[in-house]
C-alpha cells in the first residue's frame, strides 16, 4: 500500500527501498535508510522556499538524531535486529512523504524553471544515490565511531567539535562522528549536512544551508567535515572555504573519511592519518577476489548458494567486456599518493568450472558483477529480479555481487535483428518495450511533471568539446549538427512527467542488448540486457531510453514501426516513442561520456574507432530526418 503524505504517494523506488530495509531488519540497513531520508529531506529543504523549509526543519532534526542513535547501535553489531524498527521506519516514511510532496510543488515553481541551483538541488532530492562506502570505495562504516573516538583522544580535552556532513556520503558517516563527540561530552551542537552545488564561480553551498548552521560557535571549536574519500580534493577545499568564511574564528577544519583524516587547509588536500577501513577476518567475496584467493572465493560463493561443482579446480578470469576489446583502454589508475580504493565494480570476473567435474545441469561459468553492498545493493538486486525477463535464470546476490550463470549462443541484437522473421522481430521489440515499462515502474524517483526541463544540446556540446580537446582532432559532429539535430529543450521526466532511475550512463552500448536462442528459426529468441543494474546509473526518462536504443541498434524503418507499436501497447499511447525519435541526437552524449570516463588517453587505433563510431551515429541521426 502506498504511503501517503498530503495526498502524495512515495515514488516506487523510494517506497520499495524502505520495504527492502523493513524485510532486512538489521540495524545497518535501518541506519542506511534513515541516512538516505536525511540527505533527501535536506536537499528538499535547501531547494524549498523559506516557509516550506521552516516546516521541514523539525523533521530533519529528528532524522539526524535518529541517525546518531543508530550509529551507536551499528557500531556495536551492524547485523543485529534493529530496535524499534517499525516506529523508526514510520519516521522515515513520514520524512520521505514530506520530501516528495514539497519537491513536486517546487518543480512547478518559477525558481525551478529559472534557477539552475534550485533545479540541481531538486535533482538531488529526487535521486537515489549509493554512498561510496557501499559502492565503489568499500568500507565498513561502523568503524568510523572508533576512528572518531581515537581521534578525540589526540585533541585537547576542552575542544568542542562541530560535525558537518558533505552529502551524499557524509550523511551516512557523520552520525558516527557525532556519536563519538557526544559520548565524550565534546559536541558543539547537533550535526549538520551540506550539499556542494556547482555554480559559474565554482562550488558553493546553498545559502539556506549556511544559514541553518549555528550563528556562532564556542571558543576553540574544531570543525570536522565528513565525506567519502576525496578524488581531486576540489570539493573538499571549496566546502572548507565556505565554512571558514562562515566561521572566521575557527582555526582548525579537518576532513574525515572512512579510515582516513585529511588536512584540507593547504593548496592540496593532504592525508594526515590512515587506518583499516574494513573489518579483518570477514568472509566476503570481494575480499577474497582482492587477495587472489581462488579457493576461498569459490568456497564462499558455494556456501552462499552459487551451485559450483564440489572439488576440482576453479579459475577466476577477469571479465573483459566489448568496450575494452574495441577501444583497448582501461580507467586511469589512482593518483600517486591518493588513497587506495576497494572498488570491485571495476573488476568483474568469471569463475570457470572444469568440465570434468561439472554436472550436466551446471553452468560452465558464473559471472560476478558488483552492484553494491548493504541495503542499496540488496535493493538493486530486488529490482533486477523484477526485470528478470532480461536476465538469465538462476540469479544470485552474494556480498554485493550479482551472480549469473553463463549463457551460450548470445548474439548482439543489432547484428541479428534484420535476419529474424517479422514474428520474431515483433516478439523481441515487444520485450524491449516491456522492459522499459518495468524499468520505469520499479525505478520511479519522482514526478517533475511537464515544467521541469533540461538542455540536451548544451550538455552534448560541452561533452563534445572535452572529447575534441582530448583527441586533438576535429570530429564529424559540430555546432551546426547540434543545432539541427539536438533540441535545446527537453522534458526532464518525458511526456508523462515521470523521472526514473536508468542504467543509460553505464549501460547504453549496443552490445548491452543481446539475443539468445536465435539459432532455432521456429522459436522466439530471448532478450538480454547487460548493465541493467542502475545502481551506477542516474535519473532519466523513457524518451532517452528510446533514443539510445534506436541509435545504438540502428533500427530501420520497419523496426521503428514495430517498436512504436510495442511502446503504444505497453504505455497506452505512442507519445513517448515519437518524442524519443526527436531526441535521438542525445544518444551520442552517453557514448562521449563513456569515452571520456574510460579513455584517459585517446590516440591511434582507439581514436580512429571513436571517430568512426561517432560519425556513424551522427549519420544515422541525420537519416532520421
Amino acid at each position: 500500500m502506498d504511503v501517503m503524505t498530503a495526498g502524495v504517494a512515495l515514488p516506487a523506488l523510494h517506497r520499495d527501498f524502505v520495504d527492502t530495509v523493513r524485510r532486512d531488519g538489521s540495524t545497518a540497513a535501518l541506519h542506511a535508510c534513515v541516512c538516505f531520508a536525511e540527505q533527501l529531506l535536506s536537499d528538499t529543504t535547501a531547494a524549498a522556499p523559506a516557509v516550506d523549509a521552516a516546516g521541514l526543519a523539525p523533521l530533519i532534526k529528528e532524522l539526524r538524531e535518529l541517525c546518531t542513535v543508530l550509529a551507536r547501535d551499528m557500531a556495536t553489531d551492524p547485523a543485529a535486529p534493529a530496535r524499534a524498527a517499525d516506529e523508526r521506519i514510520a519516521v522515515v516514511e513520514r520524512a520521505l512523504g514530506r520530501a516528495t510532496a514539497v519537491v513536486e510543488v517546487v518543480w512547478r515553481s518559477a525558481a525551478a524553471r529559472r534557477g539552475e541551483r534550485t533545479a540541481a538541488l531538486l535533482r538531488h532530492a529526487a535521486d537515489w544515490k549509493t554512498p561510496e562506502c557501499y559502492g565503489y570505495d568499500l568500507a565498513d562504516p561502523e568503524l568510523s565511531l572508533a576512528q572518531a573516538a581515537d581521534w578525540l583522544t589526540t585533541r585537547p580535552g576542552h575542544e568542542p567539535v562541530l560535525v558537518v556532513a558533505v552529502r551524499t556520503g557524509g550523511s551516512y558517516l557523520a552520525p558516527f562522528w557525532q556519536a563519538a563527540a557526544e559520548d565524550a561530552g565534546r559536541a558543539a551542537g547537533p550535526w549538520h549536512s551540506v550539499r556542494p552545488v556547482r555554480a559559474e564561480g565554482g562550488i558553493i553551498l546553498p545559502e539556506a544551508e549556511l544559514a541553518a548552521l549555528p550563528p556562532e560557535l564556542p571558543s576553540g571549536t574544531v570543525v570536522v567535515l565528513v565525506d567519502d574519500q576525496p578524488d581531486t580534493g576540489v570539493t573538499a577545499k571549496a566546502v572548507r572555504d565556505c565554512l571558514a568564511e562562515r566561521f572566521p574564528s575557527v582555526r582548525d577544519i579537518t576532513l574525515a573519511a572512512p579510515g582516513r583524516l585529511y588536512d584540507p587547509n593547504g593548496p592540496v588536500v593532504k592525508v594526515l592519518a590512515e587506518r583499516p577501513v574494513v573489518r579483518n577476518g570477514t568472509d566476503r567475496l570481494w575480499q577474497h577476489a582482492d587477495a587472489g584467493d581462488i579457493v576461498r572465493l569459490a568456497d564462499r560463493a558455494r556456501s552462499a548458494g552459487v551451485p559450483l561443482a564440489s572439488g576440482g579446480v576453479h579459475r577466476s578470469i577477469p571479465f573483459r567486456g566489448p568496450f575494452l576489446s574495441t577501444y583497448g583502454t582501461v580507467p586511469a589508475s589512482a593518483k600517486d599518493g591518493g588513497a587506495r580504493r576497494i572498488d570491485p565494480r571495476t573488476r568483474p570476473f568469471s569463475l570457470v568450472v572444469d568440465g570434468d567435474i561439472r554436472g550436466q545441469d551446471q553452468a560452465a561459468a558464473y559471472h560476478f558483477r558488483f552492484i553494491g553492498t548493504g541495503p542499496h545493493g540488496l535493493h538493486c538486486y530486488r529490482a533486477l529480479r523484477a526485470m528478470s525477463e532480461l536476465l538469465p535464470p538462476g540469479l544470485a546476490f552474494v556480498d554485493g555481487y550479482l551472480v549469473t550463470p553463463h549463457e551460450t549462443g548470445l548474439q548482439p541484437l543489432r547484428e541479428n535483428l534484420l535476419s529474424l522473421t517479422e514474428r520474431q522481430r515483433r516478439h523481441v521489440l515487444g520485450a524491449v518495450a516491456r522492459s522499459w515499462h518495468a524499468l520505469r515502474s520499479v525505478g520511479e524517483m519522482g514526478r517533475p511533471g511537464t515544467d521541469a526541463v533540461y538542455d540536451p544540446r548544451e550538455r552534448l556540446g560541452h561533452a563534445l568539446r572535452q572529447l575534441r580537446d582530448r583527441m586533438r582532432r576535429s570530429l564529424a559532429v559540430d555546432d551546426t549538427w547540434l543545432t539541427r539535430h539536438v533540441p535545446n529543450r527537453a522534458l526532464l521526466g518525458g511526456t508523462d512527467g515521470v523521472l526514473f532511475r536508468t542504467p543509460l550512463p553505464y549501460g547504453h552500448g549496443f552490445w548491452h542488448w543481446q539475443l539468445t536462442g536465435i539459432e532455432d528459426a521456429g522459436a522466439a529468441p530471448a532478450l538480454r540486457r547487460f548493465g541493467l543494474d542502475w545502481i551506477w546509473g542516474g535519473g532519466g526518462c523513457l524518451e532517452s531510453e528510446i533514443a539510445s536504443f534506436t541509435v545504438e541498434n540502428r533500427l530501420d524503418g520497419p523496426a521503428r514501426d514495430l517498436l512504436r507499436e510495442a511502446v503504444g501497447t505497453v504505455m497506452g499511447d505512442t507519445r513517448a516513442f515519437d518524442a524519443g525519435l526527436r531526441l535521438c541526437g542525445e544518444a551520442l552524449y552517453w557514448n562521449i561520456k563513456t569515452w571520456l570516463r574510460r579513455c584517459p588517453v585517446v590516440s591511434g587505433a582507439a581514436a580512429d574507432r571513436i571517430e568512426a563510431e561517432l560519425a556513424a551515429q551522427a549519420n544515422y541521426v541525420v537519416g532520421l530526418g
